[in-house]
């Protein structure tokens, strides 16, 4: 009898616990983008121009290999000051140079003895990067690990990069198709997963744009449907933000499609759409910052892809 009381009353304590924590979450403002820097590199000068450049509202990407703990600390504690955010560059779809020795030291201590080589499929030439399927808990598991370790440097959130390696998956003719959509859904729920392990981080997306609808189909005569993240509703686990990269630079029914869906996701607010475009890609500076306002997305501008290390991304005129 003393036990069953004692254990109401515990729960009657979380109860009220859990309320107070909803209402004070409640109360605090929700953070609203407002605009974004993203700069992969550590020349302190540069260094200095990003954080002089900080406005409230504002989504700094960064890269924290290569930079000093207390260079991050110094960047975040500003950041906060300005009512801005600092996440931190993490690639889940493909492994590159700098962690591949990490990655065959956590498969040595794995119990599945799986491979390196039959975890990669391909090679990224232009990055010198391997192409990696999502789907293997060990690759999972290392990333949770990562993340650990970079939560640890108190940023506020990650910029998920190489999330459009989900679009091998689709068409790999050496994998049947549902190989294919076990993989497609397991980059999706890797999104998801990664939100979910701290929900107050902001997750900022970046490509991916055959997830961000309802369903990603995947076949041509055989068919398997998957689940995808529906950026346009509400969802615990989902990216607080996407990245559109090279943004307006293609043509097409498909991409079209999709610059129609990223303008619902943007007005429908769940998700915010952020855009970079590269001064050497076939749309215009001029362009690129006309349509993004034109959409009402957040934009970005730099000269290449391959200098995101070099540069800081420029803002609109006149910001």
């Amino acid at each position: 009898m003393h036990v069953r009381c004692y254990s109401i009353v515990l729960l009657l304590l979380s109860l009220l616990l859990t309320g107070t924590a909803r209402v004070e979450s409640a109360d605090k403002p929700a953070f609203v983008p407002t605009s974004y820097q993203l700069y992969y590199g550590s020349e302190p000068r540069l260094l200095k121009q990003l954080r002089d450049r900080i406005r409230p509202g504002q989504v700094i990407v960064i890269e924290l290999r290569g930079l000093q703990p207390d260079q991050v600390a110094d960047l975040v504690n500003f950041a906060h000051q300005k009512q801005a955010k600092v996440i931190a560059y993490l690639s889940i779809g493909e492994l590159g140079q700098l962690e591949k020795a990490n990655f065959e030291k956590y498969l040595k201590r794995s119990p599945n003895g799986y491979p390196l080589s039959e975890i990669v499929f391909g090679k990224n030439q232009t990055f010198e990067s391997w192409y990696v399927d999502v789907s293997y808990g060990e690759w999972r598991g290392f990333l949770m690990e990562r993340i650990k370790q970079m939560y640890a440097q108190k940023i506020d959130g990650l910029f998920l990069d190489t999330v459009d390696t989900a679009d091998l998956y689709f068409n790999r003719k050496e994998w049947s198709i549902p190989r294919r959509a076990k993989s497609v859904a397991a980059m999706i729920g890797l999104i998801r997963d990664i939100k979910r392990f701290d929900p107050e981080k902001f997750i900022m997306q970046n490509r991916g744009l055959n997830l961000i609808g309802k369903t990603a189909i995947v076949g041509d005569k055989s068919q398997i449907v998957v689940l995808a993240l529906d950026l346009a509703h509400q969802h615990p686990g989902n990216p607080d933000g996407l990245l559109w990269e090279s943004a307006f630079a293609h043509s097409g029914d498909w991409i079209e499609s999709k610059e129609r869906e990223m303008i619902r996701i943007q007005k429908n607010g769940f998700t915010t759409v952020f855009t970079l475009g590269y001064s050497d890609t076939s749309v215009s500076e001029d362009t690129f910052f006309r349509k993004s306002k034109a959409d009402g997305f957040i934009p970005g501008w730099a000269s290449s892809t391959t200098k995101l290390h070099l540069e800081l991304t420029q803002q609109p005129p006149g910001k």
